[in-house]
């Protein structure tokens, strides 16, 4: 297990100074993991500041309940799913937000442990669910896929090119019951995938079928859509992503919140009365530093991305 000590939070100093513009404000930290950008942000809080903290993990819920608990700012844990944020919210009696993260690498702290299945490292059930009180398991999944979905799966959330050869392996294996662990699945990437390239295509597998029995992607689009009527004018949004499926979704969404503009190229002139949402801050996502990348070898894909609220 990770203890939250050990965790590391991403581009700290760039989040934190980005977004918190009222120490008096409310703020959601939607994907709090072991809450090290939670403790940066209630040490810049007043009294009559909040944070928000929602995670899916219980157990991250449980490290960070022990790191945030000597602080003396306001602060609430919820075991939630980040894009019920909304709902929590109106049970909570807040309005508006002064801010909002969503650090999606949260999770990957959890990979090198080896009691959930994310990791290729450690022979465990192959589960990968956040929560593993809801939807169905890894395991379920590809036993009950055929094998074009699992290598629509590979190929759209992991972009591994040798999907096809894989996807048939793991279909292979799983009509021979021998799908069930991770050690399972990563023989079956093994078997087709050139060893200079295994590891590569390992970590794209996992994180392909990781992805999709979490919809993380989906959760992330419906957490961005409601971003807008959540946040108070002048309030932020800072999202911290890890690989290209993630930022491309956050870069569309903060371009099409920021236009003024929707008409077709031809139109002399504006008809359509478009009134952004969203003013970007960052016109080039943020990048770890190269002294940060030499102390946490995670940060390395990490990019973050601002916009505020108008």
């Amino acid at each position: 297990m990770i203890e939250s000590g050990t965790h590391i939070p991403v581009l700290l100093e760039e989040t934190v100074s980005q977004l918190l513009t009222d120490p008096d404000g409310i703020y959601l930290d939607g994907t709090i993991g072991y809450g090290g950008h939670a403790e940066a942000i209630l040490e810049k809080l007043t009294p009559k500041g909040k944070l928000i903290g929602i995670d899916l993990d219980s157990y991250a819920l449980e490290c960070t309940q022990k790191r945030l608990s000597s602080t003396q700012a306001s602060y609430s844990l919820h075991h939630e799913n980040f894009r019920e944020y909304p709902n929590l919210l109106k049970k909570l009696g807040i309005e508006k937000l002064t801010g909002i993260l969503f650090d999606l690498g949260s999770s990957s702290s959890q990979i090198n442990t080896g009691h959930r299945g994310f990791s290729f490292q450690s022979d465990a059930l192959l589960d990968m669910r956040f929560n593993s009180g809801e939807g169905i398991s890894a395991c379920e999944y590809l036993n009950s896929s055929d094998v074009n979905e699992i290598g629509t799966t590979i190929y759209q959330y992991g972009e591994e090119r040798q999907y096809h050869k894989i996807a048939h392996k793991i279909y292979e294996a799983a009509k021979q019951g021998k799908m069930n662990s991770t050690f399972e699945l990563k023989q079956a990437v093994e078997s087709v995938v050139n060893p200079r390239f295994l590891t590569k295509s390992l970590s794209r597998v996992f994180q392909a079928v990781r992805i999709k029995i979490n919809d993380e992607l989906g959760a992330l689009q419906q957490a961005l859509a409601d971003s807008s009527k959540c946040l108070k004018s002048g309030g932020r949004i800072a999202v911290i992503s890890f690989h290209s499926l993630e930022d491309r979704i956050v870069k569309r969404f903060f371009l099409s919140s920021a236009k003024s503009c929707v008409c077709p190229k031809e139109y002399p002139v504006c008809l359509c009365d478009t009134i952004p949402t969203l003013k970007i801050l960052t016109r080039k996502a943020l990048l770890p530093g190269e002294l940060e990348k030499q102390n946490n070898s995670r940060s390395r894909s990490a990019k973050l991305r601002v916009a505020e609220r108008v």
